[in-house]
């Protein structure tokens, strides 16, 4: 956050989208996100139909189960994850229908009165 308020956003322009995990809601977290001015985005607790984020996690997931871990260290993980992170960004059909499929999302979630849907 002190990067995004005195670099690209030394206004204060700022609106935080965060998915209500318990490590972002907490209450330390929460006084330092008023204190320092930064405006929240309403986000409703279960929302992976609209947080496209959750499609990314699970894939890294995925990837991260398939992989044969034996006596593994933190260091390792850690390699592990970067690696893939970085296999997925380049894998930009991917990434590209995430964001494609918003429009469709919001309106499945609109159909349904904000209960769940398929996403």
């Amino acid at each position: 956050m002190p990067y995004a308020l005195d670099g690209t956003f030394p206004d204060g322009d700022l609106l935080f989208q965060q998915d209500l995990s318990p490590v972002h809601t907490a209450k330390v977290v929460a006084e330092l996100l008023n204190m320092r001015g930064v405006r929240c985005l309403r986000w409703v607790p279960k929302g992976a139909d609209l947080n496209i984020i959750e499609g990314v996690w699970g894939r890294m997931k995925v990837r991260l189960c398939k992989r044969e871990w034996h006596s593994s260290s933190a260091d390792e993980l850690w390699s592990a994850v970067e690696g893939e992170w970085m296999r997925l960004q380049n894998e930009r059909s991917f990434i590209d229908n995430l964001y494609t499929s918003l429009q469709s999302r919001m309106q499945d979630v609109i159909a349904v009165q904000g209960a769940m849907t398929g996403y």
